[in-house]
């Protein structure tokens, strides 16, 4: 509707006109999907830059009526609540089954903050029963899926426990459920639904992406000890006018890397998304070209390989205090493989009391990536194991990582 199209609004972006990702048209490949006579390419070929880049996964809105950009929905119109527009839908498909070939999950984000009472009043209606039925018909048979049930939620834990049980009950492919919230409300929205059968984990914004690494932490232990393991991602980070700037602005991303990105998997999260703040250009509601982050997304990608060439992560869990640094995150197998990260580059002293033995010590660059270079070799057994010099070459942050040497 863009009734507020292109005016400022305190602490928002300005509404945008609907994308076109002209930047993109070139992205776009001979063989690649598209309908009515080329409609689609640029959105198309926005998606195979990402998973160029090594992005795989993308968060996007199904229902943004009265929201932020308030130009998405599945009905014929605006202000209908039961008929489905089936050639949008028919769209949304193509799209979907692109990103399915491009190995880019789909993190459904079914309504946001300024909508989540649009439907039934909040409840679980007729409205919301047919919405939900609708996007588990058509698309819940995509492999990688999340379904989200809000941007900052303030439906009851009530709620969500129905919309939880809803999604159990017809979704067959038994997709994971999420939700997100605002920063600071995490006790009151994610406690009451902490062993949930059906609910598998929140869906973190950080207000100060500082504080990752501890409230990551702090929701997987809490979730293991109430009986259901959940997966907790980072899917937007704060100041809301700030988020991940262009690289134009902040090449590097220091922050973003040592204490979102690096913060999140070092503590056993399940990944980061990445939000745009609304004071620069490229943000959340007008980016048109998405390699004015093409940095970022090398730092990300730096970043998924590492954990997936070098570590047995599923078998991980995080341990910081085997570090004298309260500042270093330490995710280990213990007794087995120790993956450090200190993120000021200083001297990394590692706790090994009781594991007997030799470790190979191997340094990772997280802002150039490439091999791991070798090291020293370390003997266990001691409190404070001294892992030798960073390397030449890896500056600011470094990982080590120290494998016990097979015999």
């Amino acid at each position: 509707m863009h009734q507020q199209l292109n005016q400022e609004r305190s602490g928002e972006a300005a509404e945008s006109p609907l994308h076109q990702y002209k930047p993109h048209a070139g992205d776009w490949k001979e063989g690649d999907p598209s309908w009515k006579g080329g409609k689609g390419k640029n959105m198309i070929g926005a998606l195979n830059y990402l998973a160029s880049e090594g992005v795989n996964s993308v968060y996007f809105l199904t229902m943004n009526v009265t929201g932020d950009g308030d130009d998405v929905w599945p009905w014929t119109s605006h202000d209908e609540r039961s008929r489905f527009d089936c050639s949008k839908l028919d769209q949304w498909e193509v799209i979907f089954s692109h990103m399915d070939r491009l190995g880019l999950m789909l993190h459904v984000v079914t309504q946001e903050t300024e909508n989540d009472q649009l439907l039934d009043s909040g409840g679980l209606g007729l409205q919301r029963r047919l919405y939900y039925r609708e996007l588990i018909a058509r698309f819940g048979h995509h492999p990688a899926l999340v379904w989200n049930f809000g941007e900052e939620n303030s439906n009851t834990d009530r709620q969500l426990s129905q919309f939880s049980n809803f999604f159990e009950d017809n979704d067959p492919y038994r997709h994971p459920v999420v939700v997100h919230t605002h920063p600071g409300q995490y006790d009151r929205v994610y406690t009451p639904l902490l062993g949930h059968p059906n609910f598998e984990g929140p869906s973190l914004q950080m207000g100060n992406m500082q504080d990752t690494h501890s409230e990551t932490i702090k929701w997987i232990q809490r979730s293991r000890e109430a009986g259901k393991n959940w997966v907790v991602c980072l899917d937007e980070i704060g100041p809301a006018d700030t988020g991940v700037k262009p690289d134009a602005d902040d090449f590097w991303h220091d922050d973003v890397r040592r204490f979102a990105l690096w913060g999140n998997l070092m503590a056993g999260g399940g990944g980061v998304e990445w939000y745009f703040g609304y004071r620069y250009a490229h943000n959340d509601l007008n980016c048109e070209d998405l390699r004015s982050r093409a940095n970022m997304w090398r730092l990300t990608k730096i970043a998924l390989d590492f954990f997936q060439e070098h570590l047995p992560f599923s078998e991980m869990m995080s341990m910081d205090e085997l570090t004298s640094d309260g500042n270093d995150y330490v995710f280990a197998k213990s007794g087995e493989i120790y993956c450090v990260y200190d993120p000021d580059g200083g001297e990394i002293r590692l706790d090994l009391s009781g594991q007997l033995g030799a470790f190979e010590v191997l340094w990772f660059d997280p802002r150039s990536g490439g091999g791991l270079v070798e090291g020293k070799t370390v003997t266990g057994g001691k409190r404070e194991v001294k892992l030798g010099e960073v390397p030449e070459g890896i500056g600011q942050d470094c990982v080590a990582l120290v494998r016990k040497v097979k015999e």
